[in-house]
């Protein structure tokens, strides 16, 4: 898999909402979580996963908060966590040489 500083199109999040991994924190880390896709949008795609459009009412005013513009889509992939790296299908970019996954 390519590290995370590889060049790439997008960067894909889902939206925090479990409250077991964020215990007593959930109302801290949104912010938090706004600013950093601010930042990323800035730059790139970002791509948001959230279960509904409830969440992705929340996740958008809290956007808005944050001055957060550029290319930021949504999709309603209900998830159990936050941690997309753990959930989403890895996405390989095969250039003209080739993909080779695993790597020899």
């Amino acid at each position: 898999m390519p590290a995370e500083w590889a060049p790439h199109r997008a960067t894909w999040l889902s939206w925090p909402h479990k409250e077991a991994s964020w215990p007593g924190k959930l109302d801290r880390v949104w912010p938090a979580y706004a600013q950093a896709v601010a930042a990323l949008a800035r730059s790139e795609t970002v791509h948001i996963n959230v279960g509904d459009a409830s969440m992705e009412a929340q996740a958008q005013a809290l956007l808005a908060e944050a001055h957060a513009t550029g290319a930021i889509r949504f999709h309603h992939f209900p998830t159990n966590d936050a941690w997309c790296r753990d959930l989403l299908v890895r996405f390989l970019w095969c250039v003209t040489r080739g993909c080779h996954w695993p790597r020899p």
